[in-house]
């Protein structure tokens, strides 16, 4: 790497990058909908050897890349793709010459690989086939070679393939059933480890000699144990992973690559959850990110002894972004008062402040005036404690009743983070409170709590959702039936679980391409996503109790006014799914609101789209909430 030339350019991108956008204040009440889903700010963001900055944002509501040469403005930024539904994401060269580009249509993740030479501005396809998924690229260490994961011979398996930029040749080096994708490759260019994702708590690391195609399994095969790879050390004699193995909290393992031994790293932060971890190319430094609580921070380690350095001082919130590249490190830091902007920090100078490399358009709106959530955990039917963030408004004062929305995050294996988030921000601004449960299922909280709610146990989760609703009955909160049940996805399906459990509770409820119907969901969900949610949820072999989990068959119970959104190419939770339970309602006279978009998947990525929604979302709460 040439850190001369990223020094220079850092120094310019410091200096100039940054700087408010010239929109007007705007005051209270006078801030609608529109202005808070409108907040926008650069994600996903890189940084080349020469100082160039790359990231994915959507000033026209479309996210697409685009790139800021050293010494321009954010605003001065180049579109570098231009496709109709946006991108879905970018991989930069470690040499900076290249970018590959991931792309679908309408939102239906049927994405497509392109390439960019950096310099000739144009876009070129590198596989695309519209019956193929492509995905996870990984680029080698000498920018030569590039691995990625198709589905090309098998809708329901993901092979991983190596591209040869000098022959633009493409080559199989690993298939067989199941979701593979690439990992790390090794610094002497012959070997790449392969991963197989089986389930949220079970993956398998493989390592493929890319001249012979000899596979070898590098993890455990005597249990199920979940190992997110990390890479290989320096010497490639060890290869980093983070993993529950023998335990229940994830942190940073070694595993010895001749003996096959498993040795924790990081003694001192025993106990606590390993987000995820990432290294430099020359493997001298390792960033440890570390969830407490659903807040997230950074640790940065020597790569090869691993012993604490000094790490950043950052204000409590999510980190994110985080790119080693030399002695440098990239971060974002979100929180409930801070979008997602992007810093530049130096492993070598500590105890300065990150420079500033980004900045967010606020619509006007004085960010800095919201307030963060509060973490709390309330008892859930059989004792056990349920954290949740909950969200009050600036005036609120005790013992005062206000509108209330459960917020039920997807998954179920996610954990909902208090990040910036624009539509929590807009209903506290009207006078809502919001709380956000992590109920049992989700991630951040060990092995043990994430298998909580499999199979036969779907309902403890569901449960505990209710119960997030009687916690702000109980404290004063709010009344029953002023409380709106909300979520997408699986958050969808929990939302329709609670109204059909104990409408007693809900008075309005907003469901986003969520599940009313189990076997269905798993007939027609995409191939390569079934065996995954089958492991989750329950087999297709066993229809009974998938219709016992299902909403759509206690319909007869729903009596809280439901709003339906979906994306008409939802290759997760197909739009069949919404048109079941709107049409079951019809059919006993209730009313449903419905929401359909042609143009858009598993949520709504287009602005104009979104626009639509959270107005209709918004209107819809204050109808049968705010009386």
């Amino acid at each position: 790497m040439t850190l001369r030339n990223i020094r220079q350019g850092i120094l310019v991108l410091g200096m100039v990058l940054v700087g408010s956008h010239p929109t007007l204040a705007i005051e209270g009440d006078d801030a609608t909908i529109a202005n808070y889903i409108r907040m926008r700010w650069p994600t996903s963001v890189r940084l080349s050897d020469n100082g160039a900055l790359y990231f994915v944002h959507n000033p026209d509501g479309i996210r697409q890349l685009y790139a800021v040469a050293p010494g321009q403005k954010q605003e001065d930024a180049v579109r570098l793709t231009d496709f109709p539904d946006g991108i879905s994401g970018y991989s930069l060269s470690e040499d900076g010459r290249y970018i590959t580009v991931s792309a679908g249509k309408g939102g239906n993740e049927q994405n497509d690989l392109y390439m960019i030479k950096v310099g000739k501005n144009r876009v070129d396809p590198l596989r695309v086939d519209p019956d193929v998924v492509f995905g996870s690229v990984l680029w080698r260490r000498d920018s030569q070679v590039l691995a990625y994961r198709a589905n090309d011979t098998s809708p329901s398996d993901f092979h991983v393939y190596v591209y040869n930029l000098a022959s633009r040749k493409h080559k199989k080096v690993m298939g067989g059933k199941g979701y593979h994708y690439p990992a790390d490759f090794s610094r002497d260019n012959r070997r790449l480890v392969v991963a197989k994702y089986n389930s949220a708590s079970y993956s398998q690391l493989f390592e493929v000699d890319t001249s012979t195609l000899e596979v070898r399994e590098i993890t455990p095969t005597d249990g199920q144990w979940s190992f997110d790879p990390i890479g290989y050390t320096s010497g490639d004699r060890k290869f980093l992973v983070n993993t529950n193995y023998e335990g229940d909290s994830k942190t940073v393992h070694a595993i010895n690559l001749a003996t096959g031994t498993i040795t924790p790293v990081l003694p001192d932060l025993k106990g606590q959850e390993v987000d995820f971890a990432t290294m430099d190319s020359a493997r001298l430094f390792l960033a440890v990110l570390v969830n407490e609580g659903g807040y997230r921070t950074v640790h940065i380690r020597d790569g090869r002894t691993f012993k604490a350095m000094p790490s950043p001082n950052l204000p409590k919130g999510i980190v994110g972004n985080v790119i080693l590249k030399g002695q440098y490190m990239l971060y974002s830091l979100s929180n409930a008062k801070t979008p997602g902007a992007v810093y530049l920090w130096n492993v070598n100078s500590p105890y300065k402040d990150g420079i500033p490399l980004t900045s967010a358009d606020t619509q006007g709106i004085d960010v800095s005036k919201f307030r963060l959530p509060e973490l709390i955990k309330y008892p859930s039917f059989d004792g056990t404690k349920i954290p949740a963030f909950v969200y009050l408004p600036s005036d609120y004062k005790a013992g005062k009743t206000i509108p209330f929305i459960v917020y039920y995050h997807g998954g179920p294996e996610g954990q909902f983070r208090p990040g910036f988030n624009r539509s929590f921000q807009y209903f506290v601004s009207r006078g809502y409170g919001v709380i956000a449960p992590n109920v049992r299922g989700s991630s951040g909280y060990g092995k043990k709590y994430l298998e909580a709610d499999n199979y036969k146990n779907r309902y403890k989760s569901v449960r505990d959702g209710i119960w997030a609703a009687k916690y702000v009955v109980d404290k004063g909160y709010a009344k029953a039936r002023n409380i709106a049940a909300w979520g997408g996805s699986y958050g969808g399906f929990m939302t329709m679980a609670v109204i059909t459990e104990a409408p007693e509770w809900f008075g309005a409820a907003c469901n986003v391409v969520g599940i009313v119907n189990f076997e269905t969901f798993l007939q027609k969900t995409k191939a390569y996503r079934r065996h995954l949610r089958e492991a989750e949820y329950g087999p297709l072999s066993d229809p009974e109790f998938l219709k016992s989990i299902s909403p759509l068959y206690k319909v007869d119970k729903i009596t809280t006014p439901l709003l339906v959104a979906h994306g008409v190419n939802d290759p997760r939770v197909p739009v069949d799914e919404a048109r079941q339970i709107t049409a079951a309602l019809k059919k006993r006279g209730i009313d449903v609101e419905e929401l359909y978009f042609e143009d858009e998947g598993h949520g709504f990525a287009k602005e104009n789209n979104r626009l639509r929604y959270y107005d209709t979302l918004a209107k819809f709460f204050d109808k049968h909430l705010k009386h």
